[in-house]
């Protein structure tokens, strides 16, 4: 995958009032299920370069809000029979960020109705930018899932941005523990295997102490760590380029999208295990 540098990453990220205007929104999972097999270059100026640019840039907004907040989810759940949950929603706070950030570069990976899907940057010219649209491509060690083919995707393409990278957050940017499958296979370690899930509670319990955060071990705190880097990175560049969009309005708040994000990623759950089934579990 090609990505923009920065400075055409920030004209990409800033398209004119009247572009976003004259965009619905809507899936970009749809939209490119709906492109014709001929197309496979959009260029800056055309009305498909325009829908996918403002729904793109809409979906990094939401990828930021759902990493952070998954981010705190996970935080929340630092308990011994739930950190196994807490690491795989950790890992899709990562998934997110890693979405958000190849997006601001102009990277897009999907998977439509007719197989997966990978934009890149074919031209990246601000005024005459031009975006390639790959149909099942394969990713560059030939990684098999959804998710593997992405992070294997991620990390081959972000070596270009490096040079705009905060060296604090530069491992954001390398595979933990020099293997782009590691994330993957520790969610999948204790999503599906409940011996591996078991074994990362009685961890958890025997290491953890509830008043520092620093006293995680293991998987869950390479996770974390890995997850926590790939957010500010993603806020980083956000940032970088003035990103702004009325992506994040609906859920009642306003103001903005600095301030909307905080007050939804602060939002507290409402208390209702009285309301629900809990206590009918012999609990």
């Amino acid at each position: 995958m090609r990505l923009f540098d920065l400075p055409q990453a920030k004209h990409f990220c800033n398209p004119a009032p009247a572009v976003i205007a004259r965009v619905s929104a809507q899936s970009l999972r749809s939209f490119h299920s709906q492109q014709p097999k001929g197309v496979i270059r959009i260029q800056e100026g055309r009305a498909e370069f325009d829908v996918h640019q403002v729904n793109l840039l809409s979906s990094i907004e939401r990828w930021l809000l759902y990493s952070i907040t998954h981010y705190r989810r996970a935080v929340e759940m630092l308990v011994p029979a739930s950190a196994p949950w807490a690491q795989v929603t950790l890992y899709y706070s990562s998934f997110f960020a890693a979405n958000a950030i190849l997006g601001t570069f102009g990277g897009w990976i999907g998977h439509t109705q007719n197989g997966n899907r990978v934009v890149d940057v074919e031209h990246g010219v601000p005024g005459s930018q031009e975006l390639r649209i790959h149909r099942r491509l394969s990713s560059p060690k030939g990684a098999n899932g959804s998710h593997r083919a992405f992070w294997d995707f991620f990390y081959d393409s972000v070596a270009t941005i490096y040079a705009w990278t905060p060296k604090e957050l530069s491992p954001a940017l390398t595979p933990v523990n020099g293997d782009f499958e590691w994330q993957i296979s520790q969610r999948n370690d204790v999503n599906y295997d409940m011996f591996c899930a078991w074994t990362a509670s009685q961890q958890f319990y025997g290491t953890f102490k509830a008043s520092k955060l620093k006293t995680l071990r293991g998987p869950l705190q390479l996770q974390l760590e890995t997850t926590e880097r790939l957010i500010k990175l993603g806020l980083h560049f956000a940032n970088d380029v003035s990103l702004s969009t009325a992506a994040l309005d609906g859920c009642g708040q306003i103001g903005a999208t600095v301030q909307v994000r905080k007050k939804l990623t602060n939002q507290r759950p409402p208390h209702l295990i009285a309301q629900s089934a809990f206590y009918e579990f012999g609990m």
